[in-house]
């Protein structure tokens, strides 16, 4: 797989390089040591919201480059939409939505920006004190396209998450441009917070909907050993499914959570992979939830059963 993802990226930097187009990111990532952020954060507040640009100058080799080279390349990206653009800083939308300046050399194509790093909003707990240890959730959304009330919505999201005053965790939103969600970006973004905010490395979270519960299982399976516990709901099942991936999940207490009348993502792949890693003897449990479609997010995440069930998990 590596040897094919490299020959793949060489290829397709190569045709870049022949057209004399680059990406709006240019320094390599490493695919096996942790990439440091190229910029420094704002001003850490007890209660309040960041954007993160800090890894964004990094260029990866996504795991789903074919299909990103498919959809993305020489076509209008909805990103380049100015007024839509992810890579501004706090707030990420509204009224005060300020465009960021890029300010991109000619030789630039936007529409690569699917190689970059991912931008990302960091939610502060409204106690927080540095001197003490807190979990972190990753929340991954779902979706390959956007806008202004797409983005919205999905960082409005967070805000359903149940939060209870003596067991105050960090949340980190990122948002993805490429088709799939990649797992070396999202560990650089928590080694990003782990630098700048105190986190308790034993209780590392990831959860996600839709796109982003397939991702949950995808991120899982490359890092098994960085999550306490994951929290995949209406997890998607095209263009592959993710049934393959039990064997290396299978060590992570895993809740998955589904409507049954679900017509976007399978109610009966996500049945399977229950039944798959409950006869591999792992954690998991499967939330039916009736008589809903692809939507009832906010109530899920909002109920403290299911996030002090995520939080619950502690690596050893």
């Amino acid at each position: 797989m590596k040897i094919f993802k490299s020959v793949f990226l060489a290829s397709f930097c190569l045709s870049i390089l022949n057209s004399q187009q680059v990406p709006p990111c240019l320094a390599i990532a490493s695919e096996t040591d942790i990439n440091n952020a190229l910029k420094v954060w704002p001003k850490i507040e007890k209660g309040k919201s960041l954007k993160i640009n800090s890894l964004i100058g990094y260029q990866y080799q996504t795991m789903d480059n074919k299909l990103n080279s498919f959809y993305f390349t020489d076509k209008t990206s909805w990103w380049k939409n100015l007024n839509d653009d992810p890579w501004s800083e706090y707030p990420l939308f509204g009224d005060d939505f300020v465009p960021p300046e890029l300010n991109f050399p000619e030789n630039v194509d936007d529409n690569l920006r699917w190689m970059c790093g991912y931008s990302y909003i960091v939610d502060i707990p409204k106690d927080y004190d540095s001197n003490k240890e807190y979990p972190l959730i990753v929340f991954l959304h779902g979706g390959i396209d956007g806008n202004q009330s797409k983005l919205k919505y999905r960082a409005g999201l967070r805000k359903s998450f149940y939060m209870s005053d003596d067991n105050q965790y960090i949340l980190i939103v990122p948002f993805k441009l490429g088709f799939d969600w990649d797992p070396k970006k999202i560990i650089d973004i928590i080694e990003d917070v782990k630098s700048n905010l105190s986190v308790d490395v034993s209780r590392i979270h990831l959860t996600g909907l839709s796109m982003g519960g397939r991702g949950s299982f995808i991120v899982a399976s490359e890092y098994p050993n960085v999550f306490a516990s994951i929290m995949p709901l209406s997890p998607h099942h095209t263009p592959y499914n993710y049934l393959s991936l039990k064997g290396k999940v299978k060590n992570i207490p895993i809740l998955i959570s589904h409507g049954d009348i679900d017509q976007v993502s399978s109610f009966d792949i996500a049945k399977e992979m229950y039944e798959a890693l409950k006869f591999i003897d792992a954690e998991v449990t499967f939330k039916i939830r009736s008589g809903i479609g692809h939507t009832g997010w906010e109530s899920f995440y909002s109920d403290k059963e299911n996030i002090n069930w995520l939080l619950s998990w502690k690596k050893e």
